[in-house]
């Protein structure tokens, strides 16, 4: 019987790296060349969906960059990967290829909720088409050629992002990242420069090679569902009389802040709205939407929050702004 993991598993995303035969990697590549492989692999690219896009990192406004790396569309070396670089999106923005990353190919599906499983099978029919239409690198013992000598193999990283406030609060996690390490299992919070949600870690393998790519999505997947069940386990815990009153108090406070100040900073939003989501899953505080409070934390940071004022605040009013922008739209999505 499946369980109802929606206030634990926030989404779950498939990446695979590819690089072309017989052409440096990015970080190598000069000048033409560089052009050279981009529109190779845009031509052939864009014709496995007519719903895909091409954004090239050296056209693209400076906030529009930005706000798709707060997204987690992009990553900061493709980001830097200025002349050559490119990102094709699809419609709805699940899928993102980035091109002339650290790879020539950077493959990446992301799915809210606990979907690795579906994610790699649609990300694997778009690979397997992208490896009939293009010479890819790939050695007969090793598997996949990558950039870094961590993504040799399959070169597949599946992950899932999980909200664990019991196991933060209540001390466990440690013990959890420990033991999962011994396993070649990575436990943690993302490092792509990114301000960190609270109490959010990313679950995803350390290891890319020994397996085929789908023992590791459902090897992630399982972990991720015995990782929810000790979460429900921590939230009982924290819901006795003993801790109710704390968090409770916790909950609130952070309703306070958010719903009264005046000013407030990427970091302490993100804590306070971290807190929040402990109420909705503890059914202390009730919104409208469900999700809505995954959405403010992208909203909060400073190139998605200076898009939504309209690009007319300056970054000196710009925690002015997130301050009345978080009071508006907490208190209108309220319902308990």
């Amino acid at each position: 019987m499946v369980k109802d993991y929606s206030s634990i598993i926030v989404s779950s995303r498939v990446k695979l790296s590819r690089n072309l035969l017989g052409f440096e990697f990015p970080s190598e590549i000069e000048g033409d060349e560089g052009i050279k492989v981009l529109n190779k692999l845009a031509d052939n690219i864009l014709k496995i969906d007519s719903g895909f896009k091409l954004y090239k990192m050296q056209t693209l406004p400076e906030l529009d960059v930005n706000i798709m790396h707060e997204k987690g569309l992009i990553s900061m070396s493709l980001m830097d990967s200025f002349s050559f670089g490119a990102v094709i999106l699809s419609e709805d923005e699940e899928i993102s290829i980035m091109l002339n990353e650290m790879d020539h190919i950077v493959e990446t599906y992301t799915m809210s909720g606990l979907n690795l499983i579906k994610a790699y099978e649609k990300l694997n029919q778009i690979d397997n088409q992208i490896i009939s239409k293009l010479d890819i690198a790939f050695d007969d013992n090793l598997g996949f050629l990558t950039s870094s000598i961590n993504d040799v193999g399959t070169g597949l990283r599946a992950s899932v992002d999980l909200f664990l406030p019991a196991l933060t609060i209540t001390g466990k996690i440690k013990e959890i990242i420990s033991n999962l390490s011994n396993q070649g299992i990575k436990l943690g919070f993302a490092d792509d420069g990114i301000d960190l949600e609270a109490y959010t870690y990313t679950l995803s393998n350390a290891q890319t090679i020994g397996r085929r790519e789908n023992e590791y999505v459902v090897g992630i997947t399982e972990i991720a569902i015995k990782i929810s069940e000790m979460e429900i386990r921590a939230r009982n815990e924290l819901l006795s009389a003993t801790n109710f009153d704390n968090i409770k108090d916790k909950v609130q406070r952070a309703w306070g802040i958010l719903t009264n100040c005046y000013k407030i900073d990427v970091a302490e939003s993100k804590m306070l709205l971290g807190d929040i989501k402990i109420g909705v899953a503890l059914d202390l505080i009730r919104f409208k939407e469900v999700d809505f409070i995954d959405n403010l934390m992208i909203d909060v940071l400073p190139y998605s929050l200076t898009k939504i004022s309209g690009s007319k605040v300056t970054d000196s009013d710009l925690d002015k702004f997130r301050a009345t922008f978080l009071t508006n739209i907490l208190k209108s999505k309220r319902i308990k």
